[in-house]
């Protein structure tokens, strides 16, 4: 027992060593410079999560003073701004080139007469820039709030409207609007960008150059002459624990750049923190036993660092960091969960974001273990496998030195000048390949 502990303590040692000493990937300074980098930049570089203030521009061919009122309206919304105002018809393709503005807003003609008159429902047109849906959510949701109200404004006021029934205030509007739907964001009230974005870019950024280095590790071994010495002649649990060291400073970085974000108040951290570091750690350690499974074939460090697009890139495009996961079919939603960063992100968003306590995780974490089991499994029977094929070069080259050794001499078929007799020859080339498998 004391054997296995030291060998295994021994494992975790060299990865430490190697990390330190320079002809290595230094990821103990890779890891703080992207934390630092990435939550520095990024939180500057975002204002919000959502987007405010949202350019507009409006086709107004009514050119009323109810018209006007309603760009006003429009005007004053946190959520967009209108940018230009025209009186004639015009392309919305080319009003919304170059990103100039998001949306741009039709108000038809006679449209304050038609709402006076109460004839026909006046229906004004929207125009959405949708290369890229995620920027009008809450365009959309605006203009329909501020649609009803003005409407509801309209049948009040108007001669002959509902105001003419003698109902009261509340009563007119309960007439004009008996149902309404109210709003309210649980995760990011405010629209912070940290609490979002700036988490997600630390999270992949983090683990990409984690999984940079755990993808060397394979190659690194065999190229040092380690991996039939050591690791193969030792055992998986101290193969699986050469992760610790990278997943340590993994889970320390992340760790700190989101108690700093915490602290100045650019974050909100809904669970507690003894809970996400487990999941961190862990993470990063089957992001090691991942690469484990994609590098092992590996025979050079820079052949297994050219398999990162299988690791971590694919986890932050279906992990939910960029499109939502509802966008995905239920197949490749389950399938996704067989890598370590989708892992990530969901514990990030039940216990950061949603504050969700143990036991209401216990199920997320029971998965999470069998997910770690089934990894540490895989890699187990390629690390056996391996194992038995070592062994039996071995055999071979135990059986091949014996035969050489019984051998009899052969006698030198160029003899020395002098008329000495030829020494016999030990065929020394056979020795020295059958010794390099021994070792």
């Amino acid at each position: 027992m004391i054997r296995r502990f030291l060998r295994i303590s021994r494992s975790i040692l060299e990865e430490w060593t190697a990390m330190f000493s320079g002809r290595f990937p230094p990821y103990h300074k890779m890891g703080i410079a992207v934390a630092l980098i990435t939550t520095a930049a990024f939180s500057i570089i975002l204002s919000h999560d959502v987007v405010f203030e949202a350019p507009v521009a409006v086709i107004d061919l009514d050119q009323s003073r109810w018209s006007a009122q309603l760009i006003e309206k429009l005007n004053a919304s946190p959520y967009m701004q209108v940018e230009r105002v025209v009186h004639s018809p015009a392309d919305p393709r080319r009003m919304t080139a170059h990103d100039r503005v998001q949306a741009v807003i039709f108000i038809p003609k006679d449209a304050q007469a038609s709402l006076l008159r109460g004839a026909q429902t006046v229906r004004l047109g929207t125009y959405l820039d949708d290369s890229n849906t995620a920027q009008n959510g809450e365009l959309i949701s605006q203009l329909n709030e501020i649609t009803a109200e003005l409407s509801a404004e309209t049948a009040v006021s108007r001669p002959g409207g509902v105001s003419a029934l003698g109902q009261t205030t509340a009563g007119t509007e309960a007439l004009l609007s008996p149902l309404r739907m109210g709003f309210r964001y649980l995760a990011n009230p405010t629209g912070q960008g940290a609490t979002g974005t700036v988490i997600n870019f630390l999270l992949f950024f983090s683990l990409m150059f984690h999984g940079l280095t755990s993808l060397m590790i394979i190659g690194r071994l065999r190229v040092t002459g380690v991996w039939n010495a050591s690791v193969l002649s030792g055992s998986l649990v101290s193969l699986l624990l050469r992760g610790v060291p990278y997943a340590l400073i993994y889970t320390t970085v992340v760790t700190t750049a989101i108690s700093v974000l915490t602290t100045f108040g650019q974050l909100r951290f809904a669970g507690s923190i003894w809970q996400f570091v487990p999941a961190l750690f862990l993470g990063a350690m089957a992001n090691t036993w991942v690469a484990y499974l994609l590098s092992w074939n590996c025979k050079n460090p820079g052949e297994g660092a050219g398999r990162m697009i299988f690791l971590v890139p694919v986890g932050f495009i279906l992990g939910g960091a960029t499109m939502a996961v509802g966008f995905l079919h239920g197949w490749v939603k389950f399938a996704s969960f067989g890598i370590p960063l989708v892992w990530i992100f969901n514990f990030w968003r039940d216990i950061g974001l949603r504050g969700i306590d143990w036991a209401g995780m216990a199920d997320l974490w029971g998965s999470f273990f069998g997910y770690l089991t089934f990894i540490a499994l895989l890699v187990g029977i390629r690390f056996w496998r391996e194992e038995v094929k070592m062994m039996a070069d071995r055999k071979d080259a135990w059986e091949t030195l014996r035969d050489v050794e019984n051998a009899p001499a052969e006698p030198d078929p160029f003899p020395d000048p002098d008329g000495r007799r030829g020494e016999p020859i030990f065929p020394e080339v056979v020795r020295r390949n059958t010794s390099d498998l021994l070792q």
